[in-house]
């Protein structure tokens, strides 16, 4: 498989406190080479980056993938998940009747690119595992190290799913509402021995400090979907209790309830004024590969190059992440391949054969757009997509 090697010119990064200005060379997918003023080599894709910084590959921890071509659905506030699941699921009608017809691996290759350009190298995918995840074209990785369960409602043998090995994430959303329904599940989950060191919790809106104590005993973890929340629920879960206590990672659920990227859903829970702007980035680096056992594209010698460069908007490292938009993020790399660029950095026009625009400005990328769209399109029609907020972002 060829790679193409990189060198960045004038970046700057952070690792851990402390702050870093130098270039980048990126060979065979690792980062090869750090230091100041370094000469390109004969194959290097070389280019200039000063007032730019670099962040980590960003993991979005809760993603139904095919789920990212519906519009927001449901008739809220409702009482917990099964109302809400009850409410919109009429396979017989329009959109679902539409939207299940499309093949899934377009619905997956859809919900990746939702991901990819906000940033986000890695997903955790809440359903089950296909193949063409493992394709070299596909955009982004996406997490296999797991076990899942959908919900104790939803699932009739749950604890033949969970693995007692705390180095496999077991995976279910619980207390996903207000009412005593909702509460009662966390309770459940711990009668079946189900709270582990490896149990993640998918929004855990309902959790009162019994509750919270039993999740910090047993070391399980958190993933926070705040604008799916808010939206199906009017309330989310009591993260300023959680988020010094156990470990929290943000996720932003499909479309059918959430935000359409990892980037809105990171500026909503900004918004909450719940967490700062470095504990956001903490969610959706360090915590996320804690949780998941995954690796961080830490900026050092031999680890595989999974980043994004933006400009300088704000000299704060942090508060420059949650204030950028689509628009700003100037490349992205994926296990060491670029997979997006602005369209005037001179690498991506030679290395990525595909135009589209993401928020109004012109990107190449990866993958051929506008041949997904117009096979979503002629499946179908394009009506039932004029509400999927993806669907508006990206122009061919």
């Amino acid at each position: 498989m060829f790679m193409p090697s990189y060198l960045f010119k004038n970046l700057t990064w952070r690792d851990g406190k402390q702050k870093f200005t130098g270039d980048i060379r990126i060979s065979h997918g690792l980062i090869a080479d750090l230091g100041d003023n370094l000469a390109p080599k004969k194959d290097d894709h070389v280019e200039d980056f000063k007032n730019h910084y670099l962040y980590p590959g960003l993991v979005n921890a809760h993603d139904h993938l095919e789920m990212n071509l519906y519009p927001r659905m449901g008739n809220p506030p409702y009482n917990n998940y099964v109302e809400w699941s009850t409410d919109i699921y009429k396979p017989r009608e329009s959109p679902i009747r539409e939207i299940e017809k499309i093949d899934i691996e377009d619905r997956l290759l859809w919900g990746a690119i939702k991901n990819l350009i906000s940033g986000v190298t890695t997903v955790v995918h809440h359903n089950p595992w296909y193949s063409v995840f493992l394709k070299d074209d596909f955009p982004i990785t996406v997490l296999r190290k797991m076990t899942w369960a959908h919900s104790l409602s939803f699932e009739k043998e749950i604890g033949k799913k969970f693995r007692e090995n705390t180095s496999v994430p077991f995976i279910v959303h619980a207390g996903e509402g207000v009412d005593e329904f909702s509460f009662a599940e966390i309770q459940k989950l711990d009668d079946l021995g189900l709270l582990q060191g490896n149990t993640v919790l998918v929004h855990a809106v309902a959790l009162n400090e019994k509750y919270l104590s039993k999740l910090q005993s047993a070391n399980a973890a958190i993933v926070w979907c705040p604008a799916s929340n808010i939206f199906m629920f009017d309330t989310t879960a009591p993260i300023e209790k959680l988020r010094d206590k156990i470990k929290i990672a943000l996720g932003t659920d499909s479309t059918l309830t959430g935000s359409p990227t990892l980037l809105d859903e990171m500026k909503f829970a900004s918004r909450t004024n719940l967490v700062s702007s470095e504990q956001i980035y903490e969610m959706v680096t360090t915590n996320s590969a804690s949780i998941f056992q995954i690796a961080t594209s830490q900026v050092r010698l031999s680890t595989e190059a999974n980043f994004f460069i933006c400009p300088i908007r704000d000299e704060n490292y942090y508060d420059n992440l949650i204030e950028m938009t689509l628009a700003d993020i100037a490349i992205v790399l994926c296990r060491g391949k670029l997979r997006l660029a602005h369209e005037e950095i001179m690498m991506g026009k030679s290395l990525l054969k595909n135009c589209c625009t993401v928020q109004g400005r012109s990107k190449n990328i990866c993958l051929n757009i506008s041949a997904l769209k117009r096979k979503i399109e002629k499946k179908i029609g394009i009506k039932t997509f004029e509400q999927n907020a993806i669907w508006r972002l990206l122009e061919d």
